[in-house]
């Protein structure tokens, strides 16, 4: 797709996402599109999951109106005027790969964020998929430099996902949890996830490109890939609410959090995180690869490492993917 095209895409979504009927006439006036040309654009809307209605004599609207993000509502919430630091996308390939690029054209300020309504080529950790539909989820990715290197990263999804379950707890959201190292939950299910993607040097100055991923209005439709219960914004709080001020009250969490993250450490983290921890005192299995290792979850240590009791001794795990055991515990 051109940037023309995609810019004509966007402004069609724009046109649409009050979910009233416009008339091919009038889109094709404003956009300077051909009958044959709209019906093209159509086409594309649906495979970036909207839904769209066409009835003849009337026109073309989608299924329920869209909130869009707006950078001056943004502003708002995030009380800035002015800079919010930030870069507002409708549709991008990956948004960790947009920041990236922006970096490295322009320097940036510590927080920089990219926000983008729509990902074609979202990805989640271990090279998984990303399910990443127009104008429902936020797919945020955010600049953090790491003057001391590499090793400055450890813990990082562990501070970012303990600001983001706080932020729903305080809401009055119930039964928000952490799945080490990067998942946050609600009643069990998945809402949001975490993907740090660091470049630069191990003892240098180095990168973090911070990839989050919040599931706000999740449409069935695309959640049918998902391999793992879900849940949504929507459905926590139980009904509707404002996206702009959703996204910035997330944006906020993680910028303050990255601070104290910088100045402290993980120590800050860690008693909040024992008490979201979804597998505290639980017998788990944690696979690297395609070894398993079972033990007793018993929280994290000073650099966000998965401590686990295994035959009477506290071992700690830097990487690996955690989930609750089937069989019966053998390792106290």
């Amino acid at each position: 797709m051109t940037q023309r095209q995609e810019q004509t895409l966007v402004r069609l979504i724009e046109i649409l996402s009050d979910g009233q009927f416009h008339s091919g006439t009038k889109i094709g006036a404003e956009l300077d599109l051909s009958r044959a040309a709209i019906n093209q654009h159509i086409k594309k809307l649906s495979s970036l999951g909207l839904d769209v209605y066409s009835v003849t004599g009337r026109g073309y609207r989608f299924n329920k109106p869209l909130q869009l993000l707006d950078e001056a509502k943004l502003a708002k919430f995030l009380d800035r005027e002015g800079d919010v630091n930030m870069v507002l996308e409708r549709i991008v390939g990956s948004s960790n790969d947009v920041l990236k690029a922006v970096i490295k054209q322009t320097p940036q300020t510590a927080g920089f964020a990219v926000v983008a309504e729509a990902q074609t080529a979202g990805r989640g950790r271990r090279g998984r998929s990303w399910s990443s539909p127009f104008g429902t989820n936020l797919y945020l990715s955010m600049y953090w430099p790491l003057e001391n290197g590499m090793s400055q990263a450890m813990g990082l999804s562990v501070a970012i996902g303990t600001a983001i379950a706080k932020a729903f707890a305080e809401s009055g959201i119930q039964a928000v949890q952490l799945k080490w190292p990067n998942d946050v939950l609600i009643e069990k299910r998945k809402i949001a996830g975490i993907l740090v993607e660091l470049e630069g040097q191990a003892t240098g100055p180095a990168t973090a490109i911070i990839g989050i991923g919040v599931n706000l209005s999740m449409p069935e439709w695309a959640a049918r890939d998902i391999d793992q219960p879900w849940i949504d914004l929507e459905q926590a709080l139980g009904g509707a609410f404002d996206r702009n001020e959703w996204v910035a009250r997330i944006i906020t969490a993680v910028r303050e959090a990255l601070m104290i993250y910088q100045n402290q450490g993980i120590k800050p983290f860690r008693e909040s995180w024992n008490q979201f921890d979804a597998y505290q005192n639980q017998a788990v299995k944690l696979l690297m690869g395609t070894h398993a290792i079972r033990g007793v979850a018993v929280g994290i240590d000073e650099q966000g490492a998965l401590l686990l009791k295994r035959d009477g001794k506290i071992e700690a795990y830097h990487a690996g993917e955690v989930s609750l055991r089937n069989d019966e515990a053998t390792s106290r």
